[in-house]
């Protein structure tokens, strides 16, 4: 007899929470076969996408949009919990009916919030698929020209944005 399963979340602990949006932090190390599916499920849509098994290493930050069912997945990225090149994504998805919503920008600015909070500089892994440019591209050019708009008048300096956080 097949049983329904019985989860509504992901099988981790919720780092952050905003009106009907969560992302867990997911160990793959500790919830190894999850980590596969969803390096499986990207799969399907990254045709860049090799890494599927060997997720030990890594640290999963799935976002949801939550309701009264539970949890639904909406995309996630993924880093090595130990990295040399301090790269702060190795893969990012978001599923087709998600994108252009702004949830990959979302993705994107929670990597580069990690990478304040642990002190180091973050970079995507190279190289970037031709979607993952672009939507870099289009992260950072919006990131730049808020900033420039909030400092109108100002004496600016890249040091300066290093250092301040992001909307």
């Amino acid at each position: 007899m097949q049983r329904k399963c019985s989860w509504h979340h992901p099988p981790a602990d919720e780092i952050y929470r905003s009106q009907n949006l969560s992302v867990f932090e997911v160990d793959g190390q500790v919830n190894k076969i999850f980590c596969q599916n969803l390096c499986l499920l990207a799969k399907l849509f990254l045709d860049h996408k090799t890494l599927y098994y060997d997720v030990e290493p890594f640290l999963f930050y799935v976002l949801t949009q939550n309701d009264s069912t539970g949890c639904h997945l909406i995309g996630y990225f993924s880093k090595e919990k130990s990295c040399q090149q301090k790269y702060n994504v190795s893969c990012i998805m978001t599923l087709p009916p998600y994108q252009r919503q702004g949830f990959g920008r979302l993705l994107i600015d929670f990597s580069y919030l990690l990478s304040r909070r642990e002190g180091q500089p973050g970079s995507p892994e190279k190289p970037l698929s031709d979607l993952g440019q672009v939507s870099y591209r289009s992260y950072w050019r919006s990131t730049l020209l808020q900033y420039l708009d909030e400092h109108i008048g100002q004496k600016i300096t890249i040091h300066g944005k290093a250092n301040t956080p992001h909307p």
